[in-house]
């Protein structure tokens, strides 16, 4: 029995015919996997980092989270054109997104510079170890995509637009060390596996 799939996917997949990208795949939604660890610096003080990755099926997936997500915006056609070029859509590999959420014990402002310093270089090390064997036990293989949105506010400057301007500076030059690319205009960086699987910037 034929069942008509919705408009909103009707709607996408004319889209992407007129965008010039011809792809039957299937459409998934993927679950987002997140890992806890804890840092900690000395008496109670502590932070917790929340890993998380949305492991997309595909990259069909991953533009149709776009479309449904801004599906009012008058620019959705150009917002995905936009986005299948990031992602080299027409390379079909597999796509996830990553980011991280930091919980503190008290006021961020409170933490020392060598208790940051501690905490920061500790979670340097452990991000490293997950984005070369696997970032949240996701093997990577060749072709595969990170995305990271590197926002936020400077660490003990509080939550101004002006922290957040320099903390996602900072966000965006901490994450070209570890292969991802220039922030693109959409606010996302990207970086793709290699043949030796070194993650590298797009």
């Amino acid at each position: 029995m034929f069942i008509k799939p919705p408009k909103k996917r009707l709607e996408f997949e004319k889209i992407l015919r007129e965008l010039g990208y011809k792809d039957r795949s299937p459409i998934y939604f993927s679950e987002e996997r997140t890992k806890q660890v804890n840092y900690l610096c000395g008496g109670s003080d502590a932070i917790g980092v929340y890993g998380s990755i949305i492991p997309y099926f595909n990259k069909k997936s991953y533009l149709y989270t776009e479309f449904y997500q801004n599906y009012n915006n008058p620019d959705i056609k150009e917002r995905i054109l936009a986005l299948a070029e990031n992602i080299l859509f027409n390379e079909k590999t597999r796509i996830g997104e990553i980011s991280w959420k930091v919980v503190y014990t008290k006021d961020p402002t409170e933490f020392t510079l060598e208790q940051r310093k501690k905490m920061f270089y500790a979670f340097i090390k452990d991000s490293h170890n997950d984005l070369i064997n696997g970032a949240l036990s996701l093997k990577p293989q060749v072709g595969d995509i990170l995305v990271g949105n590197p926002y936020g506010p400077k660490i003990n400057q509080g939550h101004t637009q002006e922290s957040i301007t320099i903390g996602t500076k900072q966000r965006a030059i901490f994450a070209k060390k570890f292969g991802f690319g220039d922030v693109k205009s959409d606010g996302f960086s990207y970086g793709r596996y290699d043949e030796n699987l070194m993650l590298r910037p797009l």
